[in-house]
């Protein structure tokens, strides 16, 4: 069975999501500050505007401590913008994770060691107090390749399939957003190579629009649609360059010229 013959009808809806047309995602002049004294608040977020198109694969990449994680905060609903307004549709980041729309992915996989691979892909319904629905949770386990290993706990598994367990886990209820904090910074070259373009499949197979942070150029341009270059902190949009080829020829993507001068782009903005 193909992921797009799995009915949503599998997964329970908190409210209808809104049309296709309208799940963008929209960060609109957006400033955040830590702090509530305003005179002593520190700007970690200055004027982003941006919209990820509804299906895409958005990148933020920029310096360290930039202000990447707080971006992807505000976009879950985690912090409230100090200025600015963020929507995925018609909806806001908060109502996003009322309705069970939104899935978090980090570096650290954070799966809980007690539980079978199956138990944590499972976890968004029981903390939910939701009914699991099985027949979606055995397709999202062959998806990520880990039929197989459904029954074993993380202290046997690698680290890459411990990243491939968080990702179905952010995956179980069908999420309309994905969000991703590096999620696979902590692997190696090849195994992270490889979770690259899992990832690519499994969003061309859903259609879930998706915000990643990276460090890495390379893995920016190699998964996204379009890449948000940020400046250090307060962070503001430096570039928004978009990569026009598409998902299904990234395999051998790394090895085009094309590939390298929009490495060479990124690069440049970043250096600026």
């Amino acid at each position: 069975m193909r992921i797009d013959e799995v009915t949503r009808s599998a997964i329970p809806e908190a409210s209808p999501a809104p049309a296709a047309d309208a799940d963008n995602l929209r960060i609109d002049r957006v400033s955040y500050h830590y702090g509530g004294d305003r005179a002593r608040a520190v700007p970690a977020v200055d004027d982003v505007d941006v919209v990820i198109p509804h299906g895409s694969l958005g990148v933020l990449v920029g310096p360290s401590g930039c202000g990447k994680s707080t971006l992807l905060r505000l976009a879950a609903g985690l912090i409230e913008p100090t200025l600015g307004r963020i929507s995925f549709g018609r909806s806001t980041p908060g109502e996003l994770r009322r309705q069970r729309r939104v899935g978090f992915a980090f570096q650290d996989p954070g799966l809980l060691s007690w539980r079978t691979v199956r138990r944590n892909v499972e976890l968004p319904f029981d903390l939910a107090k939701l009914p699991s629905a099985p027949g979606w949770i055995d397709e999202l386990l062959g998806i990520v390749g880990l039929t197989e290993w459904r029954d074993r706990r993380p202290a046997e598994l690698s680290g890459g399939m411990r990243q491939r367990v968080a990702l179905a886990r952010a995956l179980a209820t069908r999420p309309d957003l994905l969000l991703l904090d590096e999620p696979f910074g902590a692997l190696d070259e090849i195994t992270r190579g490889e979770l690259n373009l899992e990832l690519l499949r499994i969003l061309s197979a859903t259609g879930t629009t998706c915000l990643l942070v990276t460090h890495s150029v390379d893995e920016a341009v190699l998964l996204g649609d379009r890449i948000v270059v940020l400046s250090a902190r307060p962070c503001s949009v430096k570039l928004v360059h978009d990569v026009p080829e598409g998902r299904t020829g990234r395999e051998g993507f790394r090895d085009t010229v094309a590939f390298l001068e929009h490495c060479r782009t990124v690069r440049a903005a970043l250096a600026a």
